[in-house]
């Protein structure tokens, strides 16, 4: 037959002790401690001791006598209730002081009385995984003691403990493992519920030595703690732990730059694969590792010589590259200067003019590009928004693909080539500028400067 725990306890709560009338009296908060066996979390106690301010305490606290201590109590269900009051009284609320209390005697072996009042709390609240396993353990104990009183568990005893706990097999064993592996300053953070249990129970399955340097390095970034960087820093360290060093005279020895190594390993992004766990000799980011190894400071300084020289030669390239671009984008903006003067235009009425926006930091930038100063292969034209040297580039390209001038193309003459007067042949003004004639030279200026200055294709 199977192990039924909720018959049994119910049967003890039918004792005759139990089967009386509950009476409840009122005890000094003062008198009533907590039990010291008590390992359920206290939390969201400002929201309760609000709750009772407005409504008052809606369940009796039970409590059962202190052996030690007559005249005073232990809690036996309600420590988060004892702690709100206490915080009512605290704060000056005296008629919070006198708690209503239900009174338990003690009946039966005290075991099962424990082992009731933890079986109660498995289904009243919600309980984080550090909760439950000390749950599992304090079950696994008690029913171990009530085996020694002459109580029979049929079957294995870890699988009553799992229906008493309500929890799988699996999880069992995982709590088991993070019980007795996962090391102090990390058991401390699981119970405060600031790392999950796979988190923990993969940090559990690492040697106490590395459980130590994740902890020493880690915990400052817990944000990125999860069980994915754990796992990534354990084949690190593991490949850590087996690297030996051959840089001296091809010894092989543990390598010297371990702990610095380590360092790095354990402060890797979570969701990065860790590269420090081989020698550094070989790395693609030695000469720019903060923590490479000591013993090849001669080849770092000499990468970084050969890194500044490559630089330096890239720089000098790219500058060749450029080089007739820019000088390209430098004539038209000399030959747009000319054209400017010559129509007596200042850039804000030239930028009017071809509803262009004005800044005034055009006023200064224009005049000194005109000049050639300041002009880049990124330098943008004067004529329309985005034309760069790309822009001007390709119009000209099709241009010399058709065998024709801009002008044609753009419908300013009806001839294809030739030596074209700007003004013959083109599309009513209004199309252009909104005007029926050009009232000022300037524009017969500009119109010349675009045909002369577009019609030769940029080098």
């Amino acid at each position: 037959m199977g192990f039924d725990l909720s018959a049994m306890l119910k049967d003890v709560s039918n004792l005759d002790t139990f089967g009386n009338r509950d009476q409840i009296e009122y005890i000094d908060i003062a008198n009533i401690d907590e039990d010291p066996n008590n390992f359920y979390q206290l939390s969201k106690v400002d929201e309760l001791a609000a709750n009772i301010e407005l409504l008052w305490l809606q369940q009796p606290i039970r409590v059962r006598d202190n052996p030690d201590q007559p005249g005073r109590v232990i809690i036996v269900s309600g420590h988060r209730r004892r702690a709100a009051l206490q915080l009512l009284v605290d704060e000056g609320k005296e008629r919070f002081r006198e708690v209503p209390c239900i009174r338990e005697k003690e009946a039966g072996s005290a075991a099962l009385q424990e082992l009731r009042l933890i079986y109660a709390n498995a289904d009243t609240r919600t309980m984080t995984s550090a909760e439950i396993s000390k749950q599992v353990e304090r079950v696994e104990a008690l029913l171990y003691q009530l085996k020694e009183e002459g109580m029979e568990f049929p079957g294995r005893m870890r699988d009553h403990v799992a229906e008493a706990c309500k929890v799988s097999q699996s999880k069992l064993a995982r709590l088991k493992v993070i019980r007795e592996k996962l090391q102090p300053g990390w058991q401390k953070l699981y119970e405060a519920d600031k790392i999950n249990e796979s988190t923990a129970y993969a940090m559990a399955q690492l040697p106490p030595a590395h459980q130590k340097i994740m902890f020493d390095n880690s915990v400052g970034q817990m944000r990125k703690l999860s069980e994915g960087y754990v796992r990534n820093c354990a084949q690190a360290l593991g490949e850590l732990a087996a690297l030996r060093c051959t840089h001296d005279a091809g010894q092989s020895v543990p390598c010297e730059h371990a702990s610095a190594k380590a360092a790095r390993i354990t402060m890797t992004d979570a969701y990065s694969v860790p590269l420090c766990g081989k020698c550094c000799d070989g790395c693609p980011n030695l000469a720019t590792c903060r923590d490479a190894c000591p013993n090849l400071a001669k080849k770092v300084r000499d990468m970084k010589e050969q890194r500044k020289f490559q630089k330096q030669q890239d720089r000098q390239a790219k500058e060749e590259r450029e080089r007739p671009h820019v000088e390209v984008l430098t004539q038209v903006w000399q030959r747009f200067g000319e054209a400017r003067a010559a129509a007596g235009l200042s850039v804000e009425e030239y930028q009017n003019a071809v509803d262009l926006f004005h800044s005034k930091a055009d006023d200064e930038n224009y005049p000194k590009m005109e000049h050639g100063e300041d002009i880049t292969v990124h330098t943008q034209l004067p004529y329309c928004y985005g034309m760069g040297y790309g822009t001007a580039e390709r119009l000209v390209k099709a241009a010399d693909a058709l065998g024709c001038s801009l002008d044609y193309l753009f419908c300013r003459t009806d001839k294809p080539t030739g030596d074209i007067s700007p003004l013959e042949g083109r599309l009513p003004l209004e199309w252009l500028s909104g005007q029926e004639h050009p009232h000022k030279a300037g524009q017969q200026a500009v119109g010349k400067f675009l045909a002369d200055g577009m019609d030769k294709p940029l080098q």
